[in-house]
C-alpha cells in the first residue's frame, strides 16, 4: 500500500503542480514526524485489541458508539475515495496511455484514437466502471484467490519499480526532450516539450519553483505518499505473533516508503525537468485555466514510455509490470473498506444484511456490491470535475481524521482501565505516573491537527487544491456527520422498539 506504482501515475504532477515545485524528499522527512507518532498509536492499539478488525471498533469502544460510527464513516469514505477511487481513475490513465503510446510507436492511428478516447472523461468513466466491477469480483472470490493475486501483483511491482528506476536513471533530460518531441509531434506544436510548458506559463503557472522553501506548505500533500502503513491494524486479527510483526510492518514500510518516494521523485525530476513538471502539473491541476493542452494526463507511464523510446520491447514490458503491479494496493484499499461496513453491520448500526457472507468464499458480498456501486458514484468528481482538487480534498480530510485515533489513545487508560492495566509490554507503562500511550496519542493528535491547519490556511494551494475547497470541504464533512448521527440514531431507536439495546455490544470487544 506504500510502494505502489499506481501512486506515481499522476501524483508527481499533482504534488509539484500544487506546491509550485516544493522539494518532496525534504517534505517527506518532515511529514514522517506525525507518522511516527501515528505508528506508535496503531501499534499500541493493535497490541491491546488485536482482534478488533478495524480502528472503528476501538474508537467506538473508547469514546461512544455514535462517535465511533460517525468518525469511521468519514474516515472510511475518505480512504475509499483517495485510496481506491482516485487510484482506479489513475489506473485508467495508465491503461489508456499504454494504448496511445502503442499506437504512436507502431503508427496505428486507431490504437492512438482508442487510447485518446479512453483518456477523455467518458472513456475514463467507462473504464472505471469496468475496473470497479473486476475488483468487486476479486473481493467476492475470497482470501485464497486474493492471496495469490496479491503475491503476483507484488512481484510485478518489484520488477516494475526496478524497470522504472532503470529507465529514469539512464535517460538524461536532453534525451527526454528529444524523445518527447519525436513521439508527440502528431499532436501539434502545443504538444511539444516547450509548447506544453509555454501554455502552462501563459495561463498562470509560475516560472520559478519553491524548492526547499515550500517544505512546510507541502507537508499535507507529502503525507499522502506515506499513507497506508497504519492500515495493518485492519488485518491484525489475521496475523501471527503481532508483537513482532505489527511494528515491523508499520515502521519498516514507513522508512522504506520515504526512501522509495524520495528516489523515485529525484529520478523523475532529473529526467523530465523540475520546472517543466511543476508547470505542466499546474496546468493539469487547473483544467479551467486552459493551460494544459494534451488530450491525456501527464502520467508517469507516459514519461517512462517517452524516456524508453524507441525501445518498444522495454516499453511494453514496463507497461505490463506497471499495470499488473498496481493491482495489489488498489484492491487492498477496496478490501479494507468492506471491513468497516461488515463491522458496522455486526454492531447493528447498519442493517445486518450487510454482514451476510457467501459460504463458499466467506466474503460479505452485499458490502462488496455496495462499495462497488459507491465507487462508481465517487468516480464522477474525479473524472468530470478535476482529479487533482478531488484527490487533495480526500487526502487532507484523511489526515485530519487521524486526530481522533490519537485522542482515543490519549484517553484510553482512563476510559478502559482494565484493558490498559493488562496491556502487554510497554502499552501499560507510565512515565512519572502518566501513561506512555497517552503521550503518543496526544502527539499524534497535535501532529495531524497541525498538518490540517497548514492545508486550510495557506493560499499557495490555490483553487486546484484545498484553498479553493474550504467551504465545500466544511459543508461536505458536516453533511456526513449529520447523516452519520442520523443513521446511528435511527438504528438505535429502531432496535430499541424491538427490545434490543445495540449499545450493549459496544461495551465489549468483538469475539475472535
Amino acid at each position: 500500500m506504500v510502494f505502489a506504482l499506481v501512486y506515481t501515475t499522476v501524483q508527481f504532477a499533482w504534488f509539484y503542480g500544487n506546491t509550485q515545485g516544493a522539494d518532496l524528499p525534504s517534505s517527506l522527512l518532515v511529514s514522517s514526524i506525525p507518522f511516527i507518532f501515528l505508528m506508535f498509536t496503531y501499534w499500541a492499539i493493535s497490541l491491546v485489541m488485536p482482534r478488533t478488525g478495524s480502528d472503528y471498533v476501538w474508537v467506538s469502544r473508547i469514546f461512544s458508539p455514535s462517535i465511533g460510527f460517525v468518525w469511521s464513516l468519514i474516515y472510511m469514505l475518505m480512504v475509499f475515495i483517495t485510496g481506491f477511487c482516485a487510484q482506479v481513475t489513475a489506473f485508467t490513465y495508465a491503461f489508456s496511455i499504454s494504448l496511445t503510446t502503442g499506437g504512436l510507436i507502431s503508427g496505428s492511428q486507431s490504437l492512438t484514437n482508442m487510447g485518446t478516447f479512453l483518456s477523455s472523461g467518458n472513456g475514463t468513466f467507462l473504464l472505471f466502471i469496468a475496473f470497479s466491477i473486476i475488483f468487486g469480483l476479486f473481493a467476492i472470490f475470497g482470501t485464497k484467490f486474493v492471496k495469490g493475486l496479491l503475491y503476483i501483483s507484488w512481484l510485478a511491482a518489484i520488477a516494475g519499480i526496478a524497470i522504472m528506476w532503470y529507465i529514469l536513471a539512464t535517460t538524461s533530460n536532453a534525451t527526454f526532450i528529444s524523445h518527447w518531441n519525436l513521439m508527440l509531434n502528431s499532436f501539434g506544436t502545443n504538444a511539444s516539450y516547450s509548447g506544453v510548458q509555454s501554455q502552462a506559463l501563459a495561463h498562470g503557472a509560475q516560472s520559478s519553483i519553491t524548492s526547499t522553501t515550500g517544505i512546510v506548505v507541502a507537508l499535507p500533500l507529502a503525507a499522502l505518499f506515506l499513507f497506508g502503513s497504519n492500515n495493518v491494524n485492519a488485518f491484525a486479527g489475521e496475523m501471527k505473533n503481532i508483537k513482532r510483526t505489527v511494528p515491523i510492518a508499520i515502521f519498516v514500510s514507513l522508512f522504506l516508503g520515504i526512501v522509495y518516494w524520495a528516489v523515485t521523485s529525484y529520478l523523475t525530476l532529473g529526467t523530465v525537468g523540475a520546472h517543466w513538471m511543476s508547470q505542466i502539473g499546474f496546468g493539469f491541476e487547473n483544467p479551467s485555466s486552459g493551460g494544459y493542452t494534451l488530450p491525456f494526463a501527464p502520467s508517469q507511464p507516459l514519461f517512462l514510455a517517452v524516456a524508453a523510446y524507441p525501445n518498444s520491447g522495454l516499453i511494453s514490458f514496463m507497461f505490463f509490470t506497471y499495470l499488473l503491479g498496481s493491482v495489489a494496493p488498489i484492491f487492498t484499499f477496496f478490501w479494507i473498506s468492506t471491513k468497516y461496513i461488515f463491522a458496522w453491520s455486526f454492531d447493528r448500526v447498519v442493517p445486518t444484511k450487510f454482514s451476510d457472507v457467501i459460504e463458499r468464499f466467506s466474503t460479505p458480498y452485499i458490502a462488496i456490491i455496495a462499495l462497488s456501486i459507491l465507487g462508481v458514484l465517487f468516480a464522477i468528481p474525479f473524472v468530470y470535475y478535476g482529479w487533482g482538487s478531488t484527490f487533495t480534498f480526500g487526502s487532507v480530510i484523511w489526515g485530519l481524521c487521524l486526530i481522533i485515533p490519537g485522542l482515543g489513545l490519549a484517553v484510553f487508560p482512563w476510559r478502559k482501565k482494565e484493558l490498559f492495566n493488562n496491556g502487554p509490554g510497554w502499552t501499560s507503562k507510565k512515565i512519572g505516573g502518566f501513561p506512555i500511550v497517552s503521550i503518543f496519542g496526544i502527539l499524534t493528535a497535535l501532529g495531524w491537527a497541525y498538518l490540517g491547519y497548514i492545508a486550510f490556511s495557506n493560499a499557495l494551494y490555490g483553487n486546484a487544491a484545498v484553498g479553493g475547497l474550504n467551504a465545500f470541504a466544511v459543508e461536505l464533512v458536516a453533511a456526513i456527520i449529520i447523516i452519520g448521527f442520523a443513521i446511528y440514531g435511527t438504528s438505535y431507536y429502531y432496535h430499541k422498539s424491538k427490545g434490543i439495546n445495540i449499545r450493549l455490544a459496544f461495551t465489549e470487544i468483538p469475539p475472535e
